[in-house]
């Protein structure tokens, strides 16, 4: 019997740190924007307040419910990010137990370093939204999924129908995954009654559960489409969706094409080399059955529904990322031609230094720096002099940086992100440009959007 040269577990541990060693460097080294200043300002509301959505929020309220309680570690732009470092170091150790669960410790350890490694996570693990929550519920459905499979034990059922209520609590497309799951089922499964009872029972405490929040996203569904989701997206925005997951938007801008290209081939020799092994009918091709279906249901599902209604956005397409990630693994690991795959795999992470390197030092591919801004002018802004935002982005971060000047949003903007008496639950003030009477004031424009009607305010 052959001994390891190093134990799988050690491995993991090294790329579980490695992560989050990415993670926490320059966790707050930018400023919030607005999605971010909009989950801190929630998490400080009351709890009812948040359940209840007083504050419109097209999301469902896990996440702002778990930052809430994690304020009492602080509410600095590091605490708060922090809690998305966690949950995107916890969704990494998820994946390779599903890669183990699915094949072996070597498929789970490369598609976990995928995930410690890609910008895509490293972003949104150091940005405090739902997205990394999102990731880790995922994983945990799929991982419980998978154990039912094997098992058909009540503990893995209950473990599935518990990550199943709070995936819909973190996030809507959660739906997307869970019906995927579904078609695999029915394709897969046996005839046998007793699964299908368990599926069935499951199926009901997850709608029992989930009825309280359906009135609401009924209610928010209509504000989607005044969003940044893409309606009716075309082919080629499907296409890239692989890149978008494993890179980001980071790359430089004249590798791109490079790194969509290495990305995009990986990604089709990968779905060959599957296809191959699905045709043959082998027993152990069942698994990329399940990562097939829990794969293109989502994208497939959300590029149709977004024909009729917009709610295809790369970032919502999270649940789809760790069967992206075990895909690619398994095509490294598992085929006859892996060092090919193992080849075009590392092209892709020397693009995803690239991108991690403009992440962190670019400051072109930074976010808004509203911090600096506010600061700026706290310490500028005379006695009776206020702040002018003619943007309700900037406003937003100004209300979560700057507690000195009084800050006001000008009313009128054709498309603001959420209706103007909302700003208020925020501590913020509105005001029409005709009733500005003072003889001093400081005005801040964020070309976010809207951008002619900001530019006649500011003419």
């Amino acid at each position: 019997m052959k001994s390891r040269l190093v134990h799988p577990a050690t491995l993991v541990l090294f790329v579980i740190a490695l992560g989050f060693g990415l993670r926490l460097f320059h966790l707050d080294g930018q400023s919030f924007w607005y999605d971010e200043a909009f989950s801190a300002g929630i998490a400080r509301a009351t709890t009812a307040q948040i359940l209840s959505n007083e504050f419109t929020d097209i999301h469902p309220p896990l996440y702002q419910l778990i930052l809430h309680h994690w304020l009492v570690f602080g509410g600095s732009d590091f605490a708060i990010r922090f809690l998305s470092t966690t949950l995107g170091v916890a969704a990494i150790a998820t994946i390779y137990s599903l890669g183990r669960a699915l094949f072996d410790d070597t498929v789970g350890l490369v598609a976990a370093a995928i995930a410690a490694l890609s910008p895509y996570q490293v972003f949104y693990s150091q940005e405090a939204r739902m997205y990394t929550l999102l990731l880790l519920l995922s994983s945990m459905i799929l991982l419980s999924y998978v154990r039912t499979l094997q098992t058909n034990s009540r503990r893995w059922w209950f473990a599935y129908t518990a990550s199943a209520v709070l995936g819909l609590y973190a996030h809507y497309l959660t739906a997307l995954l869970l019906a995927s799951l579904h078609l695999h089922f029915a394709v897969h499964r046996t005839t046998r009654r007793k699964p299908w009872r368990r599926l069935a029972t499951s199926d009901g405490l997850v709608v029992l559960a989930f009825a309280p929040q359906l009135l609401i996203f009924v209610t928010q569904a209509q504000r989607v489409a005044g969003n940044d989701w893409i309606s009716q997206p075309n082919l080629a925005q499907l296409l890239s969706a692989p890149y978008a997951l494993v890179l980001s938007q980071f790359t430089s801008e004249n590798l791109v094409p490079l790194a969509f290209a290495a990305t995009l081939l990986l990604f089709i020799i990968t779905h060959l080399q599957a296809a191959r092994e699905l045709l043959r009918r082998r027993r152990e091709s069942t698994p990329l059955g399940l990562l097939m279906c829990a794969l293109w249901g989502p994208l497939l599902l959300s590029y149709a529904i977004s024909q009729w209604r917009a709610v295809y956005l790369e970032r919502s397409l999270m649940v789809a990322v760790p069967v992206l990630y075990l895909l690619l693994s398994w095509g490294a690991v598992r085929t006859r031609e892996r060092y090919a795959n193992l080849v075009l795999l590392l092209v892709v992470g020397l693009f995803a230094m690239n991108a991690l390197q403009n992440w962190y030092f670019d400051p072109d591919f930074g976010k808004p720096p509203f911090r600096a801004a506010a600061q700026f002018l706290q310490q500028r802004a005379g006695p009776g002099e206020s702040i002018l935002h003619t943007s309700d982005g900037a406003f937003l971060a100004f209300l979560h940086y700057a507690d000195g000047p009084e800050n006001y949003l000008l009313e009128g903007d054709p498309t603001p992100h959420l209706p103007l008496e909302t700003y208020r639950h925020f501590g913020g003030k509105t005001i029409p440009r005709e009733e500005v009477a003072a003889p001093h004031f400081w005005l801040v424009v964020a070309l976010d959007n809207s951008i002619d009607f900001q530019r006649e305010l500011v003419d």
